[in-house]
């Protein structure tokens, strides 16, 4: 009868710890990743193909801006500061307007060329690198319609914040892709060791709802399969066919 008490409370303290550090942790995990998968080509660019251009170096900054941005809003909810958050959401939309124009232009601009700057990703000329930018330009347009809906949701917080991760899990693919080319080791197996960690974060967001909520929300499971279904269908039918490596090359006409 004594542990009764401690252990009605301990739920709501669980989840409350769930709550104030899942974003949180996801945000440093993905800024983690990218400055592991970034850095080595910047600091030592004896493996690089090119220096880096200032088209690319913009593309990072924003990019890894979004980033930042992500981890103040997050700790700003957390921390109850809501105010200050819907304030700083402004510059969300600012970023988010450089980002599709910069990263759309980054990857066609690497179809032109023939190669990847950085030396870490083993893309060739015609229609491997073709087949590549499936990935790129598929996870930009499926990160900008989350992006834009959790921008358009922000007033309905279980929506907008389920949006802004899934929207950022799709951001993670090209630093992973980099990560695992300059990691001998990695780089050895299979392509497909990139969905180990995407379908982590996945699950760690359905992990979140089943500790906070002790169910999963209806967007959480269409995002979840959305994500996953997409990796096969990128990976498969669509960049592997000759719709797809036409498309790619009449883009960078």
């Amino acid at each position: 009868m004594a542990t009764a008490p401690y252990q009605t409370l301990s739920k709501p303290q669980n989840n409350a710890l769930v709550e104030r550090w899942f974003f949180t942790g996801m945000a440093l995990a993905m800024i983690a990743i990218s400055l592991i998968a970034f850095l080595p080509s910047i600091i030592h660019p004896a493996e690089r193909h090119a220096p880096l251009s200032a088209l690319a170096a913009a593309h990072g900054v924003v990019f890894f801006a979004w980033l930042l941005l992500f981890l103040v809003q997050s700790r700003l909810i957390a921390t109850h500061r809501v105010a200050i958050h819907r304030r700083l959401g402004l510059a969300s939309i600012v970023i988010l307007a450089l980002m599709i124009p910069l990263a759309y232009t980054t990857s066609i601009a690497m179809v032109r060329r023939g190669y990847d700057l950085s030396g870490d990703l083993s893309v060739g000329i015609n229609n491997e690198l073709a087949h590549q930018t499936v990935f790129p330009l598929a996870n930009l347009l499926i990160f900008s319609a989350l992006a834009i809906a959790a921008v358009a949701f922000r007033r309905r917080p279980e929506i907008h914040r389920r949006l802004m991760l899934f929207a950022n899990i799709e951001l993670m693919p090209a630093p992973l892709a980099h990560l695992i080319g300059h990691t001998p080791w990695l780089a050895s197996l299979p392509p497909a060791i990139v969905m180990v960690p995407i379908t982590a974060f996945v699950a760690a967001a359905v992990g979140r709802d089943l500790l906070v909520a002790r169910r999963i929300h209806p967007l959480t499971w269409g995002l979840a399969i959305q994500r996953m279904v997409s990796g096969f269908l990128e990976a498969g039918p669509i960049g592997s066919s000759a719709a797809w490596h036409h498309f790619v090359h009449w883009l960078a006409r």
